[in-house]
């Protein structure tokens, strides 16, 4: 529950700053994004553990490096996982991998919930949005994580898109261009 407040208080200021205008990202050039989604998916382990859900894991052996801004990646992983343990518990488990498509990275986190009706696809990631059906639920939320998540994936030049079937779960793909080459971990 810690970790949980403390990822909810790391959204809340980020996006104060965004909405101020100023931009709150660090970019390091030669970052490993597969190590920095190992790592956000060993903090969301507990939360994991504690709603019995399986985590899979694909990674991309030997990627390149590339820019960006781990702290505001691992953010963004932290709330897609994040958001998948809210809503889909009756899922049992997600699925997180990450391949390198062409010239970009694309990491997709899916669950097996109950998805996301086609008409709210494109609001969920508009600020303090919450779907009609989590309205009426239990659910803890704020409201800002995947506008926060599609604020990330802009800023370092992606993007993120959604592809959910009612009943069949959703799949939440998050972009970022490779700015390195193969050869750059050798």
């Amino acid at each position: 529950e810690s970790m949980r407040l403390s990822s909810l208080i790391d959204n809340v200021l980020d996006f104060a700053k965004i909405e101020r205008g100023v931009t709150p990202y660090q970019f390091e050039e030669e970052q490993d994004l597969a190590e920095v989604v190992t790592r956000a998916l060993e903090l969301c382990r507990p939360r994991l553990e504690l709603a019995k859900m399986s985590l899979e894991w694909k990674g991309l052996e030997d990627a390149p490096l590339t820019r960006l801004d781990g702290n505001a990646m691992l953010l963004a992983v932290q709330n897609l996982v994040d958001n998948a343990v809210k809503y889909a518990v009756s899922g049992e488990k997600i699925e997180v991998s990450l391949e390198a498509v062409g010239k970009r990275f694309e990491l997709l986190v899916r669950d097996y919930g109950p998805g996301i009706p086609a008409d709210e696809r494109t609001s969920v990631f508009d600020r303090f949005y919450r779907a009609k059906d989590v309205r009426l639920k239990p659910v803890r939320g704020s409201g800002i994580g995947l506008s926060l998540v599609k604020h990330i994936a802009e800023a370092h030049g992606g993007g993120v898109e959604i592809d959910s079937d009612v009943e069949q779960g959703c799949a939440f793909r998050l972009w970022v261009p490779i700015t390195g080459s193969m050869e750059d971990k050798t």
